[in-house]
């Protein structure tokens, strides 16, 4: 009602302008503004930046347990500390949401995410140099914190920057890249850690797994480096009042995306929403206050508790399956596997058995290797190529999120439930695949963070979102993941079809109906 009250009064007063012939420049809402910059370089040079930090902040979290396993020979690492090493990539996002929101909100997305790109690069880059296993679990706490910035900031700045005709379809473009995140480092940690060079720098000695820790850090700068040429948000220009800088940024977007300076109509601008800028002068603790509460107070707050619903199902589930994906991939690829997994088994008994099997290699074991297994390497490029794949096809239905958000979480429920009931070696594999495809929501769901927040708190809900995903993340890795190895299996795998139908009627009776992009 209040969209439409503002479309109707903005409308009257140019058109009366216009009749009047009085000297007045015509006003332009902001989304019109954008669309009118057009889709060229600029906002190519932007996707390929931030995709490309996307990426470096899923090898940065994820690819942490490749160095874990490369430098426990260094540390003669036991498993007590390998399973607090492993913990602490999700703990700097749940302790910096809070405030990287703050900081997106209020000095900007492209500021955010260029300290943030820097910081990550940094600490994951002196951590190669960590001459003890406790220094690079703090540093990979502190990497994480910068990290966590990436993923809400990303969605939020190419959001803002895009026209409404390839907005979406940007999005799912950046998620595809972000599936590639498995093989990104297990490709060439699989190569790196094959090597057998020790190189003596006193207090270190330089070692395959070292080398990789600088590889793996090697995205993030080239983001940040690309990032520098691009532009803040001239939506949250506007927003805190930068009429003028919206407007110079709006016309160097027009411009490098082929357009003439003196030809670009907009002279000025407004947001229909009903954001507002934040009141300066104020404690920062005031300010994080009032940038925080109104998610959780109308008309916001339905939207959070479903978002975050949403999220905690998406990401809980996702987690359970992706730490069995090369144990399951293994035991397809592997001779040995194959020959245990002979005859009717479910894919509950599949997955006890390999554990079996992987408790008795590991007891058995009596020299250190820091190498990664062929299958591993394969379950990384596999997730990455079919999960890459299938968003880029999906990428041209962009502006249907609803439709593919509900599609992405009914087919992991049907695979659970029939993965279940299924006795075929070969239908279990590939209902295993349909249950991990809960990666797939990522990008379509911190579209919504974009597209249902004022431009105010847009980045503080997308931050709010990265916490939940990490924390629920963790909680499914234990609560569902773990029993999966157990007799309790089935029970688990039910239970996840039963959170994905919980996630499935949120989806479809809260989240906004799919629109038509505007043409």
């Amino acid at each position: 009602m209040v969209s439409e009250c503002y479309n109707i009064q903005l409308a009257s007063f140019n058109a009366k302008a216009q009749k009047n012939n009085i000297n007045v420049e015509k006003i332009y809402e902001y989304e019109d503004a954008i669309d009118l910059t057009g889709n060229g370089w600029y906002n190519r040079v932007l996707l390929l930046a931030l995709s490309i930090g996307l990426l470096g902040m899923g090898i940065d979290v994820f690819g942490f347990s490749i160095i874990v396993t490369g430098c426990a020979c260094d540390f003669q690492l036991e498993l007590w500390q390998k399973s607090v090493m492993l913990s602490m990539p999700f703990i700097g996002p749940v302790v910096m949401a809070i405030p990287w929101g703050y900081i997106s909100d209020t000095q900007g997305r492209r500021r955010s995410l260029l300290i943030a790109l820097w910081g990550a690069f940094l600490s994951s880059f002196i951590s190669a140099f960590s001459y003890n296993w406790v220094l690079l679990a703090v540093l990979k706490v502190f990497s994480s914190m910068f990290s966590s910035a990436v993923q809400s900031g990303a969605y939020a700045l190419l959001g803002e920057c895009c026209s409404r005709k390839v907005r979406d379809f940007y999005m799912l473009i950046m998620t595809s890249v972000l599936m590639l995140f498995m093989m990104s480092y297990i490709v060439p940690a699989y190569f790196i850690l094959q090597f057998n060079f020790a190189l003596n720098l006193g207090l270190i000695t330089f070692t395959p797994w070292r080398l990789l820790t600088i590889v793996m850090a090697f995205p993030l700068v080239i983001s940040v480096l690309l990032l520098h040429s691009c532009y803040e948000s001239p939506k949250f220009l506007l927003n805190a009042g930068q009429e003028q800088k919206a407007l110079e940024y709006l016309r160097k977007i027009w411009i490098k995306n082929g357009g003439k300076d003196e030809e670009y109509p907009v002279h000025r601008v407004v947001l229909k929403d009903d954001s507002k800028a934040r009141v300066r002068d104020i404690h920062i603790i005031q300010s994080l206050w009032q940038q925080t509460t109104p998610l959780f107070k109308t008309p916001l707050v339905w939207k959070t508790l479903n978002l975050v619903f949403i999220t905690a199902v998406i990401y809980s589930i996702n987690n359970c399956w992706v730490m069995w994906l090369p144990a399951v991939v293994e035991a397809f690829s592997s001779a040995i596997s194959l020959s245990e997994t002979v005859g009717s088994k479910s894919l509950c008994n599949i997955i006890s058995s390999l554990s079996t099997i992987n408790a008795t290699e590991i007891v058995d074991e009596t020299t250190c290797s820091h190498g990664i297994q062929t299958s591993t390497l394969l379950s990384g490029v596999t997730h990455g190529v079919v999960f890459a794949g299938i968003t880029l096809i999906v990428s041209k239905l962009g502006s249907r999120k609803k439709f593919l958000l509900i599609t992405f979480l009914v087919v992991p429920m049907l695979s659970s439930i029939g993965a279940v009931f299924n006795e075929n070696n070969l239908a279990s594999l590939i209902l295993f695949v349909g249950m991990t495809m809960t990666n797939l929501c990522m990008g379509v769901l911190f579209a919504y963070y974009v597209e249902m927040y004022p431009t105010s708190y847009r980045g503080m809900a997308a931050c709010l979102g990265v916490m939940t995903a990490r924390i629920s993340g963790v909680a499914g890795v234990n609560l569902l993941g773990s029993p999966l190895s157990t007799r309790h299996s089935p029970h688990s795998t039910l239970a996840t079809a039963a959170i994905l139908l919980a996630g499935v009627v949120v989806a479809l009776y809260f989240l906004p109906p799919d629109r038509a992009p505007k043409q």
